[in-house]
C-alpha cells in the first residue's frame, strides 16, 4: 500500500511541476493572461508542497508500521 502512495505522490509532484512550467510557456506564447498564469502556477506550487508533506507522512507511518484496517 505504501508503495502505491509513494508512486502517487511522485506522480502528483510531476504534474505540479508540469503545471508550473507549462504556465510560463503558455504565458510566453500569449495563450493565457496573467491571472490564469498566476492561478495555474500557484496550483502547481501548492501541489508540489503538499506532496512533499504527504511523502513525509507516508514515511512516518511506514516507520511506525501502522496498518490500515478494513471496515
Amino acid at each position: 500500500m505504501e508503495r502505491t502512495m509513494i508512486k502517487l505522490c511522485y506522480m502528483l509532484r510531476i504534474i505540479g511541476a508540469i503545471l508550473a512550467v507549462g504556465a510560463m510557456g503558455s504565458l510566453e506564447i500569449d495563450t493565457i493572461d496573467y491571472w490564469t498564469w498566476f492561478c495555474q502556477t500557484m496550483f502547481g506550487v501548492t501541489l508540489w508542497f503538499l506532496t512533499g508533506y504527504w511523502l513525509e507522512e507516508v514515511q512516518y507511518y511506514k516507520k511506525r508500521k501502522v496498518r490500515c484496517e478494513k471496515f
